[in-house]
């Protein structure tokens, strides 16, 4: 496990998480769906998660969520105290609030991320788990795509409830709108995802 090719993709899983987190404050349209921006970075970590989990195990996978949460943390505290310092002379009351509005919201989404992907990512890797343990290595493909259908829904209905609920943000058709992105871009990587596994398999 302690690999530079394995510390390369924990370090990619660390800052897709850090980097949906920060941008999960935006709504966005994508044509007629809106949804959380942190949807176009978010579906990495399950895509990473699912490899972790089939080449170096459920432990490796363990691992780099809650080192992904450790930094996570890192950044909000840090977060927090910048916002909190009296800014410079010319710092404008205008520039504050919107650092603010931007970086303040960070511990709700903080909450909302760690709820979601650990029981989003527990519920993954069970079903990948099980369906492993009967097909053996074939079948990557279904078993990544299957499991993370499960996850995928419970992640995003656990996230978007507790990251918005009683702002005007929130709604529940949002939920169907992320889940159906993040699939469709796992889906679209599939065959990427695939070949980084049968690589790694070898280097292993």
């Amino acid at each position: 496990m302690n690999t530079p090719l394995f510390t390369k993709l924990c370090v990619l899983f660390i800052t897709a998480i850090l980097v949906s987190n920060i941008i999960a404050t935006k709504m966005i349209s994508l044509g007629s769906l809106i949804v959380p921006a942190g949807v176009l970075v978010f579906p990495i970590t399950y895509i990473l998660s699912d490899i972790f989990s089939e080449v170096y195990g459920y432990k490796a996978s363990r691992i780099t969520a809650w080192y992904a949460f450790g930094a996570n943390l890192l950044m909000v505290v840090l977060f927090k105290i910048a916002v909190m310092l009296p800014g410079a002379p010319f710092w404008s009351e205008e520039a504050q609030r919107a650092f603010e509005a931007t970086l303040n919201g960070t511990w709700r989404i903080l909450l909302a991320s760690l709820t979601a992907y650990m029981v989003g990512d527990f519920i993954n890797d069970v079903i990948f788990a099980k369906m492993k343990k009967k097909h053996g290595e074939k079948r990557f493909g279904i078993r990544a795509i299957a499991s993370s259908m499960v996850g995928n829904a419970v992640d995003s209905f656990v996230f978007i409830t507790i990251a918005f609920w009683g702002t005007p943000l929130f709604s529940y058709m949002v939920i169907p709108s992320q889940w159906g992105i993040k699939m469709l871009y796992e889906i679209a990587l599939l065959p990427i995802t695939i070949l980084v596994v049968k690589k790694l398999r070898v280097k292993a």
